[in-house]
């Protein structure tokens, strides 16, 4: 039996209960990020005061946290379905997310469209949060449940159908 076999369970446990819930971490830390980069004035002779510095880490981490509650179902439900059916793909991934920042332009707005900014910004968000979810743990999804074959060796090595029918 190969090391692999016996450390598989304990590899895919690790899996879903770190690789998994960081990966989605990460993926609002950095959404939150795209979303509000665009609007800080860093050019200004304010960006270096403290209160400002602490204002913007305040509207950073509450972005994060309503990024994270926002796609906290959506994801989950796309993340059991990629984890369950093997999809690792790229272009699945950020096809999700470009129709997941439509579907919260949709419902956050309604027929009354934002200005651009903010629909660009938050097109960019929802991909910036699908690729780095993808480059963290996405693109193993499903993995866990394949298992690598092994060569066969020569003590171990099937006899051919000739052989079989000789013996």
């Amino acid at each position: 039996m190969s090391l692999w076999r016996e450390f598989a369970p304990m590899g895919t446990v690790l899996r879903f209960l770190f690789v998994v819930p960081l990966a989605y971490l990460a993926a609002c830390l950095a959404a939150a990020f795209a979303m509000l980069w665009p609007f800080v004035q860093m050019n200004t002779p304010d960006a270096l005061d403290p209160i400002f510095i602490g204002e913007v880490a305040f509207y950073f981490g509450a972005q994060t946290v309503q990024i994270g509650a926002v796609a906290f179902l959506p994801w989950l439900f796309f993340m059991v379905a990629t984890e369950v059916l093997g999809l690792s793909s790229l272009l699945l991934h950020m096809v999700a997310g470009l129709l997941g920042g439509i579907a919260i332009l949709f419902t956050t707005y309604g027929p009354a469209v934002p200005h651009m900014s903010v629909q660009t910004a938050i097109l960019v968000a929802s991909l910036t949060f699908s690729l780095v979810y993808w480059i963290l743990a996405g693109n193993r999804a499903g993995r866990w449940r394949r298992r690598p074959t092994e060569k066969p060796t020569q003590a171990g090595r099937r006899p051919s159908p000739q052989q079989g029918d000789a013996a």
